[in-house]
């Protein structure tokens, strides 16, 4: 999934000599933390509800950050996930690839909302967690079995071990029905550590 798809298309600017507060007053309307600075249709800054707080008589040229963090439209999210987090900012402008014009802007909350899509959070759905050793196979074990027993799979998330060198993964998976008990029934039938709906995911055993 790229920047493109989740990004705001619509962005609210301002020049470096604005006032402040007239900045300020553009974000608390609209409720937006971030506004993109421009000057003759060139993003030269940004700034955010932090820079403008009582900076009565100050422009958005004396606030504002030069240095800014920019994705084009074509950026993976995950990638400007990550440059969020490494960077402690909490918008990045969308720059066209051919034009350097500003195209958009993707905010935390746009991040935020596509995760919860991912995790099949926004729909009646049951969570359950798989433990897996072997990745690959038991995936095709886990489809194998709802395939078989008429469950349908809303998403399926993997998440690697953050233990070093390890190979283990932590299947999220949540699943179209509200009788669950068959089919974890038969993930546990088949090996696989799995918790259900409202109980833990047994631990693995520890080997001394």
């Amino acid at each position: 999934m790229l920047v493109e798809s989740v990004m705001s298309r619509t962005v609210l600017t301002t020049e470096p000599q604005c006032a402040v507060h007239t900045a300020a007053e553009i974000m608390h309307t609209h409720r937006f933390r971030h506004l993109p600075v421009v000057e003759r249709g060139r993003l030269i800054g940004i700034i955010s509800d932090r820079d403008v707080v009582r900076r009565e008589g100050a422009t958005v040229g004396d606030v504002m950050r030069s240095a800014v963090i920019t994705v084009s439209p074509d950026t993976p999210v995950e990638v400007a996930a990550n440059l969020m987090l490494d960077n402690k900012v909490g918008a990045l402008p969308v720059i066209g690839t051919a034009t350097d014009d500003l195209v958009g802007i993707v905010t935390q909350t746009d991040i935020f909302r596509i995760i919860v899509r991912l995790l099949g959070a926004d729909r009646p759905t049951t969570r359950l967690e798989v433990h897996a050793t072997d990745l690959s196979a038991q995936l095709a074990e886990i489809t194998s079995l709802a395939h078989r027993h008429g469950v349908r799979i809303a998403s399926l998330v993997t998440l690697p071990s953050a233990a070093p060198a390890s190979r283990d993964h932590t299947v999220v998976l949540r699943i179209e029905t509200i009788m669950p008990a068959p089919y974890v029934a038969a993930l546990r039938q088949a090996g696989l550590d799995v918790g259900g709906p409202g109980e833990p995911r047994p631990q693995a055993a520890a080997h001394g």
